[in-house]
Formats: structure tokens, C-alpha cells, sequence
């Protein structure tokens, strides 16, 4: 019997994990009170989608935008313009 996992396309694995990387990017730089307070949840090919717990981490994340960017271009990501902010 085959496992629901068998019929998930590998673009969508490949994705998750994608995601996975970029969320540990994202909390590997990020400072100690907001670590697990926000979350990749998205990305295409120019920007990337965080997911935060409050508003107040997502302001912050706003202002510090320029920051994050030139953070994820450092890691290989060049064509990532924006990043796009969703409170939970």
C-alpha cells in the first residue's frame, strides 16, 4: 500500500524544504525575542513571505526590511526584492 507522501509531487517537496532553509536563514540571524516569533511561510523568485505572531514583530520587520534583504542576498539569493509581512 503506498503512503500519501507518494503522491505529493516533488515540486512541492522541493518547495517545503526550500521554505525550510530560508526559515532557518531567517531565525539563525534574527535576535533572541524574535526567533520564534516569526516564520517563512512563502517565497517566489524576487520575495519572500513571513509570517510573525503580532503586529509589533511585523513593524519591526518592516523597518528592518533593507536589513533582511541584504541578508538573504548574502546567502545566494539575489533576486529577492521584498519581503512580505502577514500577521498570524
Amino acid at each position: 500500500m503506498k503512503k500519501i507522501s507518494d503522491y505529493i509531487p516533488n515540486k512541492i517537496l522541493k518547495k517545503k524544504e526550500i521554505i525550510d532553509e530560508l526559515d532557518e536563514i531567517l531565525v539563525n540571524v534574527s535576535d533572541d525575542h524574535m526567533k520564534h516569533k516569526i516564520h517563512v511561510i512563502n517565497y517566489s523568485e524576487t520575495y519572500i513571505t513571513i509570517e510573525c505572531e503580532s503586529s509589533s514583530v511585523g513593524s519591526i520587520l518592516k523597518f528592518e526590511r533593507e536589513k533582511y534583504l541584504e541578508i538573504f542576498k548574502n546567502h545566494g539569493l539575489y533576486n529577492i526584492q521584498d519581503l512580505k509581512i502577514k500577521i498570524k
